[in-house]
């Protein structure tokens, strides 16, 4: 083993945690690494400051069955965990709560119970909802819980992967885009006209409904004849269902010319609930304008990678990644400060803890699961860790559930069922059950029998005095991580604006003159990118111009055409300059981020970086507005700062200051101007974005109610 005068390497390690197989975690790196460094010294924590000794012994009971393939039976230590008295409430009782056990028939009653102890429990104790944990083993496996908590109006927030196309707010805009591309989907136009948008009287909806059945028709096709073939339905009622088909049918001519994701945004545009959307009060409003935002953003991910984005491909699309499990993350709101009950799978669960944890779902076949055989196996040769023997999918199952238990710091349940899902075999209880609480098969097999270890709670109907609402929950305070120049030029100008485009991301069409802009950019990009030599140059950017053509946002094929001849203008004037004509592109389209303190990150992205030789360099951003700053203005401008900011970077270009030239080129004059900036200005600076965010992190974000609000994208948002 390699000998240093100054050994200074440690590591850190549980097999009794060990939970990822996939990722190469094995006890047996433990071990080789005594064997590769014999001289390390040996440190066995023994005290646990988050669980009960009960937790901890029932625990210890458990993983102890793992033996002999353990670091404990392995090495002959002890790793019998002892409680720490750390808090006031261990002290009254050292040894904690008792852990026990709700066995119910089905999974249903599993799910009502679990939710009435919480009740309860909270009541009884005066705890918080964000104190209790139901850990399940799978995502799948969370739904009824899930819908139990929302029928009993108790917050909650899945802490695991995925979930944004569950989420309902997001599965009534999937169901929107359903009913364009079949409008004979009546249980996706059913959700539709349940959100609570319309505010269609139910009794209105189940007669529309009805006839619709007897007469053979979609539900679609039923509201289409609203109006000539009348039903007893209130007026409002019918005007709302007309309104919709109205909707539906300007909307489907959209579909051959624009995408699924602008057609969706002209929904909650036309609709009103993009401005129901961004008035929003409470944490749970807040994160209903998140997952939506968040839902655009997939699809305009989509867009860029596809060719055909209309609706048709959308919503295939969308069926299929949600019948494959696949889900991109939900709005991350800091969970640590919304009171709600937590759902999160016992991976998930890994590192974290909770006063009280409820382990769901304890049978066989859920928890421990079945093995499953990897789909590609690795060949034992190619293998260099050494390989476990015995049964090693149950041990690892027993591993994760000694997780599972010991992320409780003061009271742990256990809780299971008879059937689950459709299943018509009674499920056996879990042997880990058994395994922690010491005892023997023939008592658990009677769980309804009351026993001094696991005592049965049978709970009865919930008082409606218990029900506490989730909407009147606050607001948390906006912490920003990154900013960028173009976000903070957006809150100066408007901080309603910047609330709406850089916190919740809401979509708006494009202007014609982002199109300009971004079409002349990236011809621009492939014209350094692309090999020029013996080239007509101005045939090559001209047809690059056509390849990149953005043709959104005119308001007709003459102002395209019109905007298209500028662009052309633009180029041609271009290619005569001396900035093109000394072109030295080191970088196009040079993304950036550096820190300025350790919890604020500046992003950015440079049009162009030149060599100037001697290690000077030129950076280059392309203006395609009319706006031009006079050198006063140039000279203390926030984007060359930044862009300065971000060449000294020792991460991304590593320049001197005084190697660094700054220069905006205006296509509409022809002409370049440049800056440069010296230290102390760089200094300032970081004060000045530092000051940004303090600024942004306490605004009510009010309309500014500036000249901006005659053009603005968000003007039917704003209430000024």
């Amino acid at each position: 083993a390699p000998s240093y005068s100054h050994p200074n390497l440690s590591v850190v390690g549980d097999d009794s945690q060990s939970i990822y197989k996939f990722r190469g975690a094995a006890i047996s790196n433990i071990l080789s690494f005594m064997k590769e460094y014999p001289e390390s010294k040996q440190v066995i924590l023994t005290t646990s400051y988050r669980c009960s000794q009960t937790i901890l012994d029932a625990a210890y009971k458990l993983i102890k069955h793992n033996n002999p393939h353990t670091l404990e039976s392995q090495l002959g230590i002890s790793k019998n965990l002892k409680a720490g008295q750390n808090s006031a409430q261990r002290d009254q009782n050292p040894n904690g709560e008792k852990i026990e056990l709700f066995h119910s028939e089905r999974v249903e009653d599993e799910a009502e119970k679990i939710v009435n102890f919480i009740r309860q429990y909270k009541s009884d104790f005066k705890k918080d909802f964000k104190d209790f944990a139901i850990l399940v083993r799978a995502n799948n496996h969370s739904q009824s819980f899930i819908r139990t908590l929302e029928r009993a109006k108790i917050p909650y927030q899945f802490l695991g992967p995925g979930m944004l196309f569950q989420r309902p707010e997001v599965k009534e805009l999937i169901a929107y885009l359903k009913v364009l591309a079949d409008f004979t989907d009546s249980t996706s136009l059913y959700r539709v006209l349940s959100m609570d948008l319309w505010q269609i009287d139910i009794r209105d909806l189940i007669a529309v409904l009805n006839v619709a059945k007897k007469a053979n028709h979609s539900l679609f096709e039923q509201m289409e004849q609203i109006i000539e073939k009348p039903i007893n339905i209130s007026s409002d009622s019918k005007a709302k269902l007309k309104s919709l088909v109205d909707l539906v049918h300007r909307q489907q001519k959209l579909i051959k010319k624009e995408t699924a994701g602008q057609i969706l945004y002209y929904f909650l545009l036309d609709s009103g609930l993009l401005k129901q959307i961004v008035d929003y009060k409470t944490q749970a409003e807040e994160r209903r304008a998140l997952n939506i935002t968040k839902f655009f953003d997939r699809l305009k991910s989509y867009e860029a990678t596809h060719e055909d984005a209309s609706v048709f491909a959308v919503v295939d699309y969308l069926d299929l990644a949600m019948n494959m499990g696949e889900s991109p993350l939900a709005a991350e709101i800091d969970w640590t400060e919304n009171d709600a009950v937590n759902i999160l799978t016992v991976h998930s669960a890994k590192g974290l803890e909770f006063p009280i944890v409820i382990l769901t779902n304890l049978v066989e076949g859920r928890f421990p699961s079945r093995e499953r055989n990897e789909q590609i196996p690795i060949p034992v040769e190619l293998i260099r860790e050494i390989l476990p023997t015995g049964d090693y999918h149950l041990q690892e199952e027993r591993r994760l559930f000694y997780v599972g238990m010991t992320r409780a710091e003061e009271k742990l349940i256990f809780s299971a069922s008879n059937y689950y899902g459709e299943g018509k075999r009674e499920r056996k209880l879990s042997p880990f059950i058994s395994e922690s609480l010491g005892i023997d098969k023939q008592a658990q097999k009677q769980p309804y029998l009351q026993n001094s270890q696991i005592p049965l709670f049978e709970w009865k109907k919930t008082p409606d005095h218990w029900v506490e609402e989730a909407k009147t929950q606050p607001l948390s305070k906006l912490k920003l991580d990154y900013l960028s120049y173009s976000a903070i030029e957006a809150f100066r100008i408007c901080p309603l604006h910047f609330k709406l485009r850089y916190i919740l991301r809401l979509p708006t069409a494009p202007t014609a003159a982002q199109s300009l802009g971004n079409s002349v950019h990236y011809a621009l990009r492939d014209f350094y990118t692309v090999q020029r030599s013996g080239k007509n140059e101005k045939k090559l950017l001209l047809s690059l111009l056509d390849t990149n053509w953005v043709g959104y946002g005119y308001t007709s094929k003459k102002h395209e055409q019109q905007a298209k001849e500028l662009a052309k203008l633009f180029l041609q004037n271009y290619l005569k300059t001396l900035l093109h004509q000394t072109a030295r592109p080191l970088y196009l389209e040079r993304a950036f981020n550096f820190r300025v303190d350790p919890s604020l990150k500046i992003l950015g992205k440079i049009d162009r970086i030149d060599d100037l030789g001697d290690g000077n360099i030129e950076i280059i951003d392309y203006k395609t507005g009319t706006n031009v700053p006079n050198q006063n203005r140039l000279n203390t401008d926030l984007q060359m700062t930044i862009y300065a900011l971000a060449a000294v970077n020792p991460g991304i270009l590593g320049k001197r200051v005084d190697q660094v030239k700054m220069s905006f080129y205006f296509f509409a004059n022809a002409k370049k101007i440049s800056t440069v900036r010296s230290k102390e200005q760089l200094n300032d600076a970081i004060n000045q974005l530092l000051k940004a965010r303090e600024e942004i992190e306490k605004s009510d974000f009010k309309c500014s109610r500036g000249i901006i609000c005659r053009n603005c994208e968000y003007k039917i948002l704003c209430n000024e």
